[in-house]
């Protein structure tokens, strides 16, 4: 496995970002942008190169050569996941002292020069990763620890089936309706779609937008299910103050845990799983009515903190067809028995009585849906939080 790294030079004039949905707003528009080679990028390449602490070639692929080939303003580029967070710290030094920001969204931070870290409450986290790793011994005499034998050459990875006349004309006419409705309310996409790891699909075009609360995201993938052409339209939507609480009680875990909060598929509201099968035009145009009515007023909604809350706490209803996969009857049982406690924190922020029920409700489905061997480690983790919430955050409803 690996993991993507995007590197750029910030436009002369620029102000540095103050957030991460900022960073993540210039890396969009910048994927636009084809300034030709940037000699940044070449001279971080060659030092890349010239670092050894961990073998002769510990990154993947040629660092050199791949910052010759890119013409894009943003360098993007793969750590291994062999030292991946001792190789990431060697790629911010010298990236940051060349002026240049260095964005792992997988981690969920940027990292801008001089020493500016986003989000501005995760520095604590970056400095400490820091100072346990660039101390950590990697041999004797400080010298590095010998290259472990390289593994056994893994199986080359199947090339994706090409994808049928069905599915390339579904994928663009979907495509085509996305491009036309959220750059208006300004979402923005980057060249390349981000691809999600909780599908097997091929990701095809990628929104996002900041908002008060905190950010929503659009992503469109295809794939053949069943030797069926299917699409894909993940939503997600995201409160900034509901990601801090999960960080400082969840650490362990990645940026994606604490981000994907009310989160959804295109095809829920009609009772269809994930994967949406293409079988006529009938389909596609079901797809796309959902997407204008109700994904277009819950993503309006879900603008503001309350807003996400009326959802999440079904003040607001959104119901769901009857006998669907997972048997919730409104988007607001969705959110707040799927994995994750974001319908929770914001029933402590903003849900006044509700909170208690909702609590209790939390306790019984986890503990119903929680395998045996993990129930006791389960509950605790929602007592975890419980108890943060009470000690910790303010209520402000």
């Amino acid at each position: 496995m690996s993991y993507d790294l995007r590197v750029w030079e910030p436009p002369a004039g620029q102000a540095t970002p103050a957030s991460f949905e900022a960073a993540l707003r210039s890396w969009f528009e910048l994927e636009l942008v084809e300034p030709g080679p940037n000699p940044k990028f070449a001279a971080l390449a060659a030092q890349m190169a010239a670092y050894k602490d961990y073998g002769d070639a510990p990154w993947v692929g040629d660092p050199v050569a791949d910052a010759k080939a890119c013409r894009k303003a943003v360098w993007t580029f793969q750590l291994p996941a062999d030292n991946r967070m001792q190789l990431l710290v060697a790629v911010v030094r010298r990236a940051n002292a060349l002026g240049l920001t260095v964005l792992d969204d997988q981690l969920g931070l940027a990292l801008a020069a001089p020493n500016q870290v986003l989000p501005p409450e995760r520095t604590d986290f970056w400095k400490e990763a820091m100072q346990v790793l660039e101390g950590a011994p990697r041999g004797t005499n400080g010298a590095p620890a010998p290259t472990p034998p390289p593994p056994p050459a893994a199986a080359p990875v199947p090339a994706p089936a090409p994808m049928t006349m069905a599915l390339v004309s579904a994928r663009d006419e979907m495509r085509a309706v996305l491009a036309s409705l959220l750059p208006q309310h300004g979402f923005i996409s980057p060249r390349v779609a981000l691809d999600l790891p909780y599908y097997r699909a091929q990701a095809e075009a990628t929104y996002f937008r900041t908002t008060p609360a905190g950010g929503q995201g659009v992503v469109l993938l295809t794939s053949t299910t069943n030797q069926l052409p299917c699409l894909t339209i993940d939503v997600n939507v995201f409160s900034e103050e509901i990601a801090n609480i999960l960080r400082a009680v969840f650490p362990e875990h990645d940026e994606m845990f604490f981000r994907r909060q009310l989160n959804f598929h295109v095809g829920i509201f009609h009772g269809v799983p994930g994967y949406v099968p293409i079988r006529s035009t009938a389909d596609l145009q079901r797809m796309v009515q959902e997407v204008q009515d109700p994904v277009g007023p819950i993503l309006e909604m879900t603008r503001t903190p309350q807003g996400m809350h009326a959802i999440m706490a079904g003040t607001t209803l959104f119901p769901l067809p009857p006998g669907n996969r997972q048997g919730h009857k409104s988007l607001a049982e969705h959110a707040q028995q799927n994995f994750g406690y974001a319908a929770l924190v914001s029933a402590w922020l903003y849900g006044g009585d509700q909170f208690q029920a909702m609590a209790q409700k939390k306790r019984e489905t986890e503990e119903r849906l929680a395998p045996a061997a993990k129930k006791d480690v389960v509950l605790a983790r929602v007592e975890r939080l419980l108890a943060y919430l009470r000690a910790q955050v303010k209520r402000k409803a």
